[in-house]
């Protein structure tokens, strides 16, 4: 059995965001290798790459990692997840947190998704769409803070079909803080 592994994430000077990382990088490849103990194929190599994105704004900093992997299936699989820190309160902050604050942010977000997305000439199914954007928080659990907005991340399947790819769009801080 052959496997490639690459795993590429930072390391910050915040203890709990390191510790955060750690985990969710521990926790991926302890899947992936507890799946590829059994091979599917002879001769066959399975794969497994971790990849991140670092944005900054005001006091967060958000880490998004790209996950894939492998194993023998027809396409290689595909996650998306995200750490949202707190620099000045020492935390990781998460949707329900940001809804607790803001009562109506789910509403909004599903508003600018939808008007966002439906000129998208990769959605092709109006259902997904609407299913996939409903103001139901965890459709907006992978998200950043970037310097223009929050930016929303949609996984494969949640929004469209496989075929047509992950999304992420920006929300502009401007609609969110519009009352």
């Amino acid at each position: 059995m052959n496997n490639g592994i690459q795993v590429i994430y930072p390391r910050t000077k915040y203890k709990n965001l390191n510790q955060a990382m750690c985990e969710v990088v521990q926790n991926h490849i302890i899947e992936f290798m507890n799946f590829a103990k059994e091979p599917i194929q002879e001769n066959f190599t399975y794969t497994f790459d971790i990849s991140h994105d670092e944005y900054t704004y005001q006091d967060y900093l958000s880490i998004v990692f790209y996950i894939s992997s492998y194993t023998g299936a027809a396409h290689p699989s595909h996650q998306i997840y995200s750490i949202v820190y707190d620099i000045s309160k020492e935390k990781i902050i998460t949707m329900q947190d940001l809804v607790f604050e803001k009562e109506n942010l789910l509403s909004v977000l599903s508003e600018e998704s939808r008007k966002i997305l439906s000129s998208n000439p990769k959605i092709t199914d109006s259902n997904l769409l609407l299913t996939g954007t409903s103001p139901d928080i965890s459709n907006y659990q992978i998200f950043a803070f970037v310097p223009t907005g929050i930016m929303i991340y949609f996984p494969e399947y949640q929004i469209a079909p496989y075929s047509s790819g992950a999304f992420k769009i920006v929300v502009p801080y401007t609609k969110i803080f519009e009352d």
